[in-house]
């Protein structure tokens, strides 16, 4: 089971960042993992980053791509896909600065919907992978 977390980067960043992932996931990783005293220093480097999601918006794109898929289930801002016969099973959480995806698939599903998404960076801590959701192939 693979977490993606999955942020909207800024224009500015995006645009100065594009071919240099790497630096991108550095920082976003020097976020993630540091301590809960330095909660505020977080905070103000998130905020430089990245820019809020509109989570009522992506809600209904999301619903309104799978609401016909038998797989497909939503609560909340929580929508999630149980295939038997694909073995993916995974979850989109959307909250306000991030998206956070948990999945058995390498590529999933969600994927699709997402990449219509502008300047969207998946990273996967525990794996250190990362990439612009545009570059990948769905």
């Amino acid at each position: 089971m693979r977490t993606f977390y999955i942020f909207k980067i800024n224009k500015e960043f995006s645009n100065l960042l594009k071919n240099s992932p790497y630096n991108l996931f550095k920082t976003l990783e020097q976020i993630y993992y540091l301590n809960k005293s330095d909660l505020q220093t977080a905070f103000k480097m998130f905020e430089t980053i990245a820019v809020p999601i509109n989570k009522r918006e992506l809600n209904i794109e999301i619903f309104n791509e799978f609401k016909n898929d038998e797989n497909y289930t939503k609560f909340n801002n929580t929508h999630m896909i149980n295939n038997y016969y694909t073995d993916e099973k995974s979850r989109l959480t959307i909250k306000n600065s991030h998206l956070i995806l948990t999945s058995t698939n390498y590529v999933p599903t969600y994927f699709k919907i997402l990449t219509k998404q502008n300047n969207l960076f998946v990273c996967d801590f525990k794996n250190q992978d990362y990439f612009w959701l545009k570059e990948i192939r769905v």
